[in-house]
């Protein structure tokens, strides 16, 4: 029975015991409301068994896959996962005569091959495909993982747009470039499409704005594609995790480039934030990275790209670990004041300089009484009352005029 319908008979079952159980009383609202939330819990709970059974996978006989970003970190690890089990990898390095590249040569078996693949470049792309193409004889290209990707923490005042474009070139176009290039060879496969998103592509957090939107879009495009390709039999899935300890994530990288944004910063934006603002922002951020899950952990990440290639009863999406799914269930439920608040929580407590001196010098008055909040009790100037607004203060009220009659009326 498929795992869908596993959920389905779950969450009615859930749905069902919950009505039973309230009908006992007279509170129509409550049924309904349990009933969803045992609704929801049973899915979840059914989810979670599932996801700590052995995983099934399919027969890696004549099947190759292709994985971008194997220099270091998921993708590597993935592409020693899949050597293993006995698929032929077409691991794409940035830097095939690098150090990274070279450690998974040595790692792996004969059967993988390196394959020097910048995502951002057509000329790269096309002749990766014309390689595997002609590499691959009798095996086909089972499943295309677009892993590649970059990281730019900054806030957007800060960010240049050459940032914004990097970002966008290598972790939305990227994956776009090398699909439509790689889709031929799947077609005659009927084989799977996996992308490495983030939960960043469904929430924007703060200072990850451009990240974000970059991540949004390569999720908008799995949606899409996934449509597009069940004509074909082509399967596409996302891998979404949270933040990991990876090259792309460490915190001299980070704050090396963040450096780089505030030196090209012009003096107005440097001087409106000010020093303070911006060593806040980059403590606020390395207590952030320091959140982030540990190396060992990464596993977790790796077990459902390779579910993804090579699991008998693949799902569209991935959240890795139970902690994760429990977090990002629960931010999307919340109401969005909620979540703003939630999300602002961890950002600097320090005000830019122009806003802390603009709240020394503003005159803060309250029109009912007439006093300078800021001064605590001192005289300051009243707004003058209109017309129209009753004096409540006298007990004998004059009749005021009206400016479009001249004539009288009484409150």
């Amino acid at each position: 029975m498929p795992t869908t319908w596993y959920h389905m008979i779950g969450a009615w079952l859930g749905a069902w015991m919950a009505l039973v159980i309230v009908s006992q009383r007279s509170w129509a609202v409550s049924w309904l409301a349990l009933g969803l939330m045992a609704a929801h819990i049973a899915d979840w709970l059914i989810k979670a068994a599932n996801n700590a059974m052995p995983r099934k996978t399919i027969d890696p006989q004549n099947k190759a896959v292709l994985i971008t970003g194997c220099d270091s970190g998921f993708g590597k690890l993935l592409a020693l996962r899949l050597d293993t089990m006995g698929y032929k990898v077409y691991a794409g390095c940035l830097m095939p005569d690098g150090k990274g590249a070279m450690s998974l040569k040595q790692e792996a078996s004969s059967k993988l091959s390196v394959v020097s693949l910048d995502v951002t470049k057509d000329d790269e792309v096309r002749a990766a495909y014309k390689y595997i193409e002609d590499d691959l004889g009798d095996k086909k290209l089972w499943a295309v993982v677009n892993n590649a990707g970059i990281a730019a923490v900054t806030e957007i005042e800060w960010c240049p747009i050459a940032e914004y474009r990097r970002v966008y070139e290598v972790n939305s176009l990227g994956p776009i470039r090398v699909t439509k290039t790689f889709l031929p060879l799947l077609r005659e496969s009927s084989g799977r499409i996996v992308l490495v998103a983030s939960l960043a592509g469904r929430y924007t957090f703060p200072g990850f704005t451009a990240y974000s939107m970059s991540k949004h879009a390569t999720v908008s495009f799995a949606d899409g594609l996934r449509l597009e390709m069940q004509k074909w039999d082509i399967s596409v899935h996302t891998v979404e995790p949270t933040l990991y300890r990876t090259p792309i994530s460490s915190e001299d990288a980070v704050h090396r480039a963040l450096d780089k944004y505030w030196e090209e910063c012009s003096e107005d934006i440097k001087n409106s934030y000010g020093d303070e603002y911006i060593k806040d922002f980059k403590t606020t951020i390395a207590n952030h990275l320091s959140r982030a899950k540990p190396s060992e952990k990464i596993k977790e990440v790796v077990d459902d790209m390779l579910d993804a290639v090579a699991g008998a009863d693949p799902k569209t999406r991935y959240v890795p670990s139970i902690g994760t799914q429990i977090r990002a269930k629960v931010i999307s439920i919340l109401p969005e004041n909620v979540r703003d608040h939630f999300f602002l929580s961890g950002q600097p407590s320090t005000p830019p300089a122009a806003v802390a001196e603009r709240k020394k010098t503003r005159n803060l008055v309250d029109p009912r009484k007439g006093y300078d909040l800021l001064s605590r009790g001192k005289k300051g100037p009243m707004l003058q009352r209109g017309y129209s607004m009753p004096n409540w203060d006298k007990k004998d009220i004059t009749p005021t005029p009206s400016p479009k009659t001249s004539t009288t009326f009484k409150f």
